[in-house]
């Protein structure tokens, strides 16, 4: 959808993601406030579980990672990476990207488009990483449909 792969390693980033990473340090509850906040916005009855990424070591400069699994259809369906150097903006963005990339694909959200644009159209928003908010922009017509701040 929006974001590119980096360094060949699979993760996908949100644009504009590298400046915002400088002076971030995300914790356990911040990442969980996180991932809620963005899969509310898909279905607030969705479960979520949080695990550390393999081989994490949380006291490590940069501060861990984490792997977000919505818990669609009742299982873990795909994990959403979260890196603890990046800022609340990014990790948010990460997070709606990845519900967008990959939950259309599950039974209960089969073919909706997320997040949703604007009135009338069927194809999701584009997930854009700003400063301090996360901007959903229309792809056809550039217009913003919604600004969302990190609920930290």
């Amino acid at each position: 959808m929006c974001c590119t792969n980096t360094y060949g390693t699979g993760r996908r980033d949100p644009p504009g993601a590298d400046a915002m990473s400088i002076g971030a340090n995300l914790t356990d509850p911040q990442v969980a406030v996180l991932a809620r906040q963005a899969v509310d916005l898909l279905d607030p009855d969705v479960a979520i579980d949080i695990a550390p990424e393999p081989g994490n070591d949380p006291y490590a400069r940069g501060g861990g990672s984490w792997l977000v699994w919505p818990r669609l259809d009742d299982h873990r369906s795909f994990g959403i990476y979260v890196q603890g150097s990046w800022t609340a903006t990014r990790a948010l963005a990460q997070l709606i990207d990845g519900l967008a990339e990959n939950s259309s694909e599950s039974g209960g959200f089969w073919a909706r488009p997320f997040p949703p644009c604007a009135s009338g159209h069927r194809h999701p928003s584009a997930v854009e990483a700003q400063a301090d908010e996360v901007v959903l922009r229309c792809p056809s017509t550039g217009e913003i449909v919604e600004r969302i701040r990190p609920a930290l």
